[in-house]
């Protein structure tokens, strides 16, 4: 997905690994003769060890022959599988199929009959093949099938079983995780079309062990198969799968079949299915390989814009790597309700709505989808081409997909952009309040393995080893390795031996460290200054906790500043505690620890004011830039050179971020510098090249200076402006200043296709609106799904809780009851609470107006509009009740 990694050695020659390191060996010889000492005879706790699944059986070949049951929400599906055995006899074989009707179990046989042929141009026998039916000799429980396959198979023996079955996905019990939110493998999505918003459509996700809820297979990632599926459909919808479609057919029922085939080899949880009336871009191909991008026909228009750099992108991996992209072709489609990010399906990568959808307007302000384009691409290659042999692998999918991002960034954007991100990730990493392995041999559940960890910290750490075996080297040794493992499995060794192979060096070290071992170092870093010999002495101390944490060895640059120039010098730490000793000319004004800025670790290093500003005017990199500017931060008010550095970051800066970082920082002494930096704001907001930037500095002025004539023509033109971004800073100006006018100044924006313009209105209006601005809302649910559409329903709910009108609140209620019966498990949670709010409104409404009937009788006036309105009010609390109960 955003992907996966596993390593198959046993729990004791990996804890000999990790503390290979002889001076955390040593700490641990030390703690065990220790313990000795005690007499202890308590029994070690087992450890709960993850070993990869054993391999009685190779898969070959799936052809799978599918059709859907969309009322009823099940496949019928005729699954004919080539196996044969891994390497010892076997007469049983073992499928997954998950929650099932099982029609029929039959193999193939070879029997000796003697037909009337020619054989070699003489009558002679002739070997034929023979469906025989095995139903007696199967066993379907525990969501397994077992087949005795009547006598046993040798190793070089194929066999083949065909199976009819109904799947059931909905009938299943659901589970997930935090990363896939569910488990069911096959989706139905809005299958009876009762959700106007939303296109009934069908799609898969198989990761982890998913597909064998919609077909039977050995649903393990340590096997490999060619596949073909037929997969039947109504004519007004298009399907998508992996490899490329051979052939079509039209069937007398207005239906039409199709046929997909993948004759390279890959893993049973990357096949999928996309089913819907989605419509296809074909965009350039890439050396004669289909690129295509199959999105809902309202994003038509938008698909280049918002996958365009695809074929570029298979360029630049392609080239970087050295192994072209293998695959017959390139699909991107994008989905309703997914229960993930996207998923790197081989040659059809399956992206969730939220993630990617974008109109060619919004792009102005930035793609949110390149990086998990980027990743899920990347994925093609690691994960696919290869792919972790267990899930306590997983890092050997995900890591590289999460460096992948990076990557891209660096060549399409540059360093600065790159290394920001880099930073963000690192951040994710850094938050979590567990320590793991990467590589895990002991998880509870395997989607524990999708987190920060595998991600994050595996992007962070394959970064380190870039730079530790240097650019030409680490790019030869991936080359390397997926040469050597291409359509097969591989675990973290096979990882580590293509870096030695290609390097020479054992790289032991490395891998036991930071892939076998849990944690990072904790640095603190002194400088100091012989002047009397000109040296710099820099003291280097590791303070992790070497209980559960290794020492670690550090190669690193250090850049030395002096005299205008700059020397870089490599270093090694290696011990706890070391002092590097560097010879000058002078006192130098910056010593640049980690000059390449790849370390994953807390660092103190506490350096000068001066020194801060002298590293912002002069180290190139962004990461330098930014921790000098936070720094500086700190004394804005009260030192000019800081305040100075940060006004001129903000306007010159050449990376958008830091500037509009920087702008943030000078809120603090808006006050005090009012004059200076409304002028410097108002320049930025007109002569800023980033659409994004120019409305954080409007931002800026808006929050400053509010009161300020001048800024309603500022804000006027913003309203003009064809950015996204600016257009809500606008928006926000008039509400803050006259909620009434906003709502006059936001009514031409109600009908773009925007999301990002489209929550700015939803906000307004849920808190500020009319009831008449349902109508808003009802209009554009058709414009959000999945955890986008959370969002649009909040302000929702808070308007139709305002409305008085019955019309008004049934309109919102069916809604909301829509939502409920469609949506995903986020999205109908926030349905189900706007039926409960709007039932409790119109409860106490009820109660309420009771009260007013009997009180006019107790006046003797005139109630018979009043039992009318009464009426009116319990009908329609009546109805919210029963829509409620609906779905509930």
């Amino acid at each position: 997905m955003k992907s996966l990694f596993i390593p198959k050695f046993f729990q004791v020659a990996a804890v000999a690994l990790i503390c290979s390191s002889n001076v955390f060996a040593q700490k641990a010889a030390t703690e065990a003769s220790d313990t000795s000492k005690k007499e202890t005879n308590t029994p070690p706790k087992k450890d709960n060890y993850r070993a990869s699944n054993p391999i009685v059986c190779d898969l070959i070949h799936t052809k799978l022959e599918v059709s859907f049951d969309w009322a009823n929400a099940q496949l019928k599906g005729k699954a004919t599988i080539n196996l044969k055995p891994h390497f010892y006899p076997t007469r049983m074989c073992y499928l997954n199929a998950r929650g099932m009707d099982i029609k029929s179990v039959k193999l193939f046989q070879l029997s000796t009959t003697e037909v009337k042929d020619m054989v070699n141009g003489k009558p002679g026998k002739k070997t034929v093949e023979k469906l025989v039916d095995a139903a007696s000799t199967f066993k379907y429980e525990n969501d397994s099938i077992k087949i005795d396959l009547g006598r046993e198979f040798k190793w070089n023996e194929n066999f083949q079983v065909q199976i009819e079955y109904i799947a059931k996905p909905n009938e299943l019990k659901e589970g997930g995780s935090n990363a896939i939110s569910s488990d069911k493998g096959l989706y139905f999505i809005n299958n009876k079309a009762t959700n106007p918003y939303k296109m009934p459509q069908i799609w898969t996700q198989g990761e982890t062990q998913s597909n064998s809820a919609w077909f039977p297979t050995i649903d393990s990632p340590s096997q490999k198969m060619t596949q073909e599926i037929f997969i039947t459909a109504p004519d007004k919808m298009i399907t998508l799968s992996n490899g490329i479609m051979v052939a079509t057919k039209k069937n007398a029922d207005a239906t039409h079949t199709d046929h997909w085939k993948l004759d390279l080899p890959h893993s049973p949880y990357l096949a999928m299915m996309g089913v819907g009336e989605f419509k296809k871009f074909t965009d350039e191909p890439w050396k004669g390989k289909e690129i295509s991008y199959y999105v809902e026909a309202s994003y038509y228009e938008h698909a280049k814009a918002i996958f365009g750099n695809t074929k570029e992108m298979i360029d630049f991996f392609s080239t970087k790597l050295g192994v072209d992209y293998a695959w017959p072709k390139y699909a991107q489609i994008v989905v309703r309700d997914y229960v993930s990010g996207a998923m790197e399906n081989t040659s059809a990568t399956l992206h969730g709505d939220f993630a990617v959808y974008a109109t060619t307007r919004e792009i102005i302000d930035g793609n949110k989808g390149e990086d998990i384009i980027s990743h899920e691409l990347f994925h093609q290659w690691f994960g696919d081409l290869v792919t972790t042999e267990s899930w306590s692998n997983l890092p050997l999918n995900e890591s590289f997909a999460t460096y992948g991002e990076y990557l891209w960034s660096e060549y399409k954007f540059g360093r600065d952009a790159a290394d920001q991100h880099h930073a963000q990730s690192r951040a994710g990493y850094m938050a979590s309040n567990k320590q793991v392995n990467l590589i895990r041999y002991n998880y509870e559940n395997r989607e524990d393995m999708f987190d920060g960890f595998s991600y994050n910290k595996g992007g962070q750490v394959l970064h380190m080893l870039r730079k530790a075996v240097g650019d030409d080297a680490f790019f030869a040794s991936l080359k390397k390795y997926l040469e050597n493992r291409k359509f097969k499995t591989a675990e973290i060794h096979d990882l580590r031996l293509a870096f030695e192979e290609v390097t020479g060096k054992d790289m032991n070290w490395f891998f036991n460290q930071w892939f076998l071992a849990k944690g990072h170092p904790v640095i603190e870093v002194t400088n100091n200054f012989n002047s009397a010999d000109n040296m710099v002495e820099l003291t280097i101390e590791q303070k992790q906790n070497f209980k559960n944490v290794p020492l670690y060895e550090l190669p690193m640059e250090i850049d030395i500043y002096e005299n205008g120039k700059v020397t870089r010098h490599h270093i090694n730490v290696t011990e706890a505690k070391q002092t590097f000793k560097f010879k000058t000319s002078g006192k130098p004004q910056l010593v640049n620890f980690d000059a390449e800025r790849q370390l994953l670790a807390e660092l103190t290093y506490k350096k000068s004011l001066e020194e801060y500003v002298f590293q912002y005017k002069n180290a190139p990199l962004y990461s330098d830039r930014v921790e000098a500017l936070k720094e500086l931060n700190k004394e804005i008010s009260k030192n000019d050179a800081a305040y100075q550095t940060i006004k001129w970051a903000a306007e010159n800066d050449k990376f958008h971020r830091v500037r509009q970082a920087s702008i943030g920082f000078l809120n603090t002494v808006a006050k005090d510098k009012e004059a200076d930096l409304k002028s410097l704001m108002v320049k930025i907001f007109q002569m800023d090249k980033k659409t994004t930037t120019r409305a954080e500095a409007l931002e800026f002025l808006n929050t400053n200076y509010a009161s300020d004539p001048e800024l309603n023509a500022l804000n006027e033109k913003a309203l003009m402006e064809a950015s996204y971004a600016i257009v809500a800073e606008g928006l926000d100006y008039y509400v803050k200043k006259d909620p009434k006018l906003a709502l006059t100044k936001a009514k031409p924006f109600e009908n773009e296709p925007g999301k990002a313009i489209l929550y700015t209105l939803s906000s307004l209006y849920g808190n500020h609106g009319a009831e008449s601005d349902i109508v808003f809302f009802h209009s554009n649910m058709k414009n959000f799904g999945g955890f986008e559409l959370i969002t649009f329903m909040s302000n929702y709910i808070k308007i139709a809780k305002r409305s008085e009108g019955y019309s008004s609140a049934l309109t919102a209620a069916r809604d909301f009851e829509a939502i409920a019966q469609e949506g995903g498990r986020f999205t109908k949670s926030g349905a189900i609470k706007g039926l409960k709010d709007l039932l409790a409104v119109w409860t106490k409404k009820e109660t309420d107006f009771k009260a007013k009937v009997d009180a006019a009788k107790k006046e003797n006036k005139d109630i018979v509009q009043l039992e009318k309105d009464l009426k009116t009010i319990t009908e329609t609390k009546e109805i919210i009740a029963g829509l409620l109960k609906g779905v509930s």
